[in-house]
């Protein structure tokens, strides 16, 4: 008993305070965390303890911050899973820090993570012509939504006539937060679902609507027609169902008209990345994109290293 008793203050010691875990079907416990083993997380109820198995979580609350459930299955690329209907608060708040801002000297638009390994999604149109590419990511920390700028950004893999393209970072140490894909494509008219993006460059900009058609055909692609609000910057965001499962990438609107948009379906983007050598991004290519030069310094201007020498040459 005394043995047992240790077991339970080192518990409560090592987690400080209760937790949320939220269970598959919508039920949740408030408890803190004792052990979290690969196969079963072990939860303190005061009076006794309760092993709950890993499959039956479907997330938790920590340090008031919702961590994002681990995927069954994973192709190396990217992830699938396949949760529970959860609130769109809690989807966002799982999957917000997935969405990325993509930069180039023509243009703004969205993508979003695919693993952990920095790789990412966006439209085509939102990089076509360009080579100097950045991604800034949007970082919470407490009260603050930090901005992290990446510049050494690599195309990875193209896809024109789908409008995709992948990209992947690299040289970098922030932590990233990957979205999941659904095994199977089940898509229904009126499903609930909502897109997260940078409409304007406002970052993690989230709306809400349904499916309007799963088959909306446009140059020999059948597109998904929603209703949920885009803009220009929207462009290669994700759109979510209500599981939190990215089922396609918003790429097109009609300004005039309301609650008319589309986005590419994500078994495009499967394929893509399950036969990504077949995509692969040709640097030779003289129509893979345009480098822009840094600007030129202005006249007279020298830089710390030419003021400490009396020999430095004007730029």
């Amino acid at each position: 008993m005394r043995v047992y008793l240790c077991f339970i203050l080192a518990g409560l010691a090592a987690a400080g305070f209760a937790e949320d875990v939220v269970l598959k079907g919508g039920a949740k416990i408030q408890a803190p965390i004792l052990k979290q083993a690969d196969d079963a997380t072990v939860l303190d109820l005061g009076f006794d303890v309760i092993r709950i198995p890993k499959n039956e979580i479907l997330a938790t609350y920590k340090d008031q911050s919702l961590a994002a459930p681990t995927p069954t299955d994973t192709n190396g690329l990217y992830s699938v899973l396949v949760p529970e209907r959860i609130t769109t608060a809690e989807a966002a708040k799982l999957y917000a820090p997935s969405v990325v801002l993509v930069k180039t000297a023509s243009g703004l638009g969205s993508g979003f993570f695919i693993n952990k390994n920095g790789y990412l999604i966006t439209n085509f149109h939102v990089i076509a012509g360009e080579k100097k590419i950045s991604v800034t990511q949007f970082l919470q920390e407490n009260q603050i939504l930090r901005r992290v700028v990446h510049k050494d950004v690599e195309i990875v893999a193209t896809a024109p006539f789908h409008d995709l393209v992948v990209l992947k970072l690299n040289d970098f140490d922030t932590e990233i937060t990957p979205v999941i894909f659904a095994p199977e494509e089940k898509l229904s008219i009126g499903e609930t679902i909502f897109a997260i993006g940078n409409p304007l460059g406002l970052e993690r900009t989230v709306t809400e609507g349904v499916i309007s058609q799963t088959h909306r055909n446009f140059g020999g692609i059948l597109y998904l027609q929603v209703d949920a609000p885009v803009n220009p910057g929207n462009s290669g965001g994700p759109l979510f169902n209500a599981r939190g499962q990215v089922i396609g990438i918003i790429n097109m609107g009609v300004p005039s008209m309301e609650g008319l948009n589309f986005a590419i379906p994500a078994r495009h983007a499967k394929y893509i990345l399950d036969h990504i050598d077949a995509f692969a991004y040709n640097a030779a290519n003289p129509e893979s994109g345009f480098v822009y030069p840094d600007p030129p310094r202005r006249p007279g201007k020298f830089s710390t290293e030419q003021k400490e020498s009396p020999h430095a040459e004007l730029p």
